[in-house]
């Protein structure tokens, strides 16, 4: 089976090399759980994997998260120079629309050879639907489309909360290929950020609960360890 390494230290290990190549995986958590960080490092390692990255935003600016990620991760400093030849592209469509994002997405790998992409976030999609209904069959014939395209890509999907106890499946939960879940844990007086990999359909993975932190050089996942 053919992998498309994150480049995340202890997650390929958790995937037991890689997310399956093609497949399409939604990061879900809670504010300020990490998921824009999760997703620029995975493009970021990609580009440096010789694989061109697209990153779609459909809130914050391609400026703002830039600006974002060099704060967050300040040793990883050929940031711009990958944006500038073009194995980073930061994109901001005008609307709140999948069928915008998927000829984007079309055609960018088209003329940039784009292998990964991230949707930040499917939940602002979510919003411009009447029904979740709607919002689920038109997300079936989205994700079709991209299995047609040779890309893998990863989706952000905001929950209610970061804490693991009030999660609650949605409908993401059900139609992705894989579900990547990220929680703030209260332990005692301070909170532990944690990741379980809830699903990757295709290949077997670690089902342990984890801790992980943002480091100025990129996320470290403790394979192996437990959350205190």
């Amino acid at each position: 089976m053919d992998r498309v390494k994150t480049g995340i230290a202890g997650l390929d290990e958790m995937l037991n090399g890689g997310i399956p190549a093609g497949r399409h995986v939604a990061l879900y958590g809670g504010p300020g759980a990490g998921k824009t960080s999760f997703c620029f490092e995975f493009i970021y390692q990609g580009a440096k994997m010789g694989e061109n990255g697209l990153y779609v935003s459909l809130e914050e600016t391609a400026d703002d998260i830039v600006e974002n990620m060099k704060s967050t991760f300040p040793l990883l400093t050929d940031t711009a120079q990958l944006i500038e030849d073009k194995k980073i592209e930061l994109i901001k469509p005008e609307k709140l629309d999948l069928e915008e994002v998927a000829n984007l997405l079309e055609d960018r790998i088209t003329s940039n050879g784009i292998k990964r992409a991230v949707i930040d976030s499917a939940t602002m999609i979510r919003l411009a639907f009447k029904s979740d209904v709607e919002y689920r069959q038109t997300l079936f014939e989205f994700l079709s489309l991209l299995r047609n395209l040779d890309v893998t890509t990863i989706t952000t999907v905001e929950a209610t909360s970061a804490r693991r106890e009030e999660m609650r499946f949605d409908i993401e939960h059900f139609v992705m290929d894989g579900i990547i879940n990220l929680y703030n844990l209260d332990r005692e007086d301070r909170r532990v950020r944690a990741l379980e990999i809830f699903k990757m359909r295709g290949t077997d993975h670690s089902r342990d609960l984890v801790p992980f932190k943002v480091t100025p050089s990129g996320i470290k996942v403790y394979v192996g360890e437990k959350v205190f």
